[in-house]
């Protein structure tokens, strides 16, 4: 048990994990000076930029700040949360298990915990980066609080390294020294990072989060919160392609992808893989709450997420054969005959058969009962 980090009494057994006091205090100590000695050499090396900072106290003097020290605390808790990562043992790592909070898994907190609470005053001209870091210390709450497994926090909390990048960006055209050109190659890399880092994190966190023994609202909860924080990140992703003229929509009937002003794909294509990605992923968390006499094991898990990726891939491929063998058995306007290229009803089926007879998916998986639990989550899909 770490001492120096702990305030627990020695006499009395560990009810919850500990908290990181050593982390958090220094952190909180280290902002403030770091900012004063960052104010000090910007208003002594560059006077001009300090004064034009100034002008604009909440919208450029507190976010060039906040950006700098934003970026040198994320190297520490980077680091930290790697090893925290690496350090924390799958098979420990579970519901309800009370763990105390080893060297790295302090500093990851203790620095999360402070570039969160000292960065908002910086953010104050930006209300969605506000809203982002007051849910995410209220995660950090909910985690601790009811002992819910950490590893898919540590998974996303290092894969921010894109924010190097988009930290970066930011301070040049501050400077004043960011060209048309160099901003395209950081927007580039920036994206790439943000998609193969976060984006992919997302799903294995899902993943983790429904083999931690979670269970009820809690599964839920979890999962939720990664499936919005996966939406927010394609959300980023689509503004900086669009940033970069790598990505644009066409809303002239039937609605396109433009990509880099050169090819297109059909947009509702995209949205119906989305939708059945949403699908498979409930009828998984169905299914999950289902087994209520048995925990799903990881392998059962790692079957279903292979059959599931099937059913997807396969389902599109019928969505787009089906929709005009549907049209031809069915009489509909001539508009509509033009626009519906893909048939959200075959799709389903292609994936449910998928589901069912695909030789990949494990012995212990009941095939039955997960193709009901699919069968349920079928409105999700009509709403999508």
């Amino acid at each position: 048990m770490e001492s120096q980090a702990t305030c627990s009494s020695i006499n009395n057994p560990i009810t919850g994990p500990e908290v990181p006091f050593v982390p958090l205090l220094a952190g909180l100590t280290a902002w403030p000076v770091l900012r004063y000695v960052l104010e000090y050499v910007v208003r002594r090396v560059n006077p001009q930029l300090y004064e034009d900072l100034k002008m604009e106290p909440r919208k450029r003097y507190d976010l060039y700040f906040g950006t700098w020290l934003g970026s040198i605390f994320k190297v520490v808790s980077i680091t930290a949360c790697t090893a925290a990562l690496f350090t924390t043992p799958a098979q420990t790592d579970i519901a309800g298990l009370v763990r105390p909070l080893n060297a790295a898994e302090q500093w990851c907190w203790g620095c999360r915990a402070v570039i969160y609470i000292q960065e908002l005053p910086h953010i104050s001209s930006i209300p969605e980066l506000i809203i982002h870091h007051i849910l995410s210390i209220v995660a950090m709450i909910g985690l601790l609080a009811f002992n819910m497994p950490r590893r898919q926090m540590y998974l996303a909390w290092a894969s921010l390294v894109n924010e190097f990048v988009s930290n970066g960006r930011r301070l040049l055209k501050m400077h004043g020294r960011l060209t048309p050109r160099l901003a395209w190659w950081m927007t580039l890399i920036n994206v790439s990072s943000l998609i193969i880092f976060r984006v992919t994190g997302c799903f294995v966190a899902v993943v983790w989060t429904l083999q931690g023994g979670s269970r009820g609202v809690a599964l839920y909860v979890n999962t939720a919160a990664f499936l919005i924080y996966f939406i927010y990140m394609l959300r980023v992703s689509a503004g900086e392609l669009s940033r970069a003229k790598l990505l644009a929509i066409d809303t002239d009937k039937p609605a396109k992808l433009v990509i880099a002003e050169t090819w297109t794909v059909d947009l509702f294509g995209i949205v119906m893989g989305a939708a059945l990605v949403s699908v498979e992923l409930s009828a998984l968390l169905i299914y999950e709450a289902a087994s209520t006499e048995r925990l799903v094991s990881e392998a059962e898990v790692y079957s279903i997420a292979w059959v599931s990726l099937q059913a997807v891939l396969i389902g599109l491929v019928g969505a787009y054969i089906s929709a005009p063998i549907l049209r031809w058995l069915v009489t509909k306007h001539d508009n509509e005959r033009k626009t519906q290229r893909l048939s959200m009803h075959g799709g389903f089926l292609f994936a449910a058969a998928t589901l069912l007879l695909s030789p990949t998916t494990a012995d212990s998986v009941d095939k039955r009962t997960l193709l009901e639990c699919m069968a349920l989550s079928f409105p999700l899909l009509d709403a999508i």
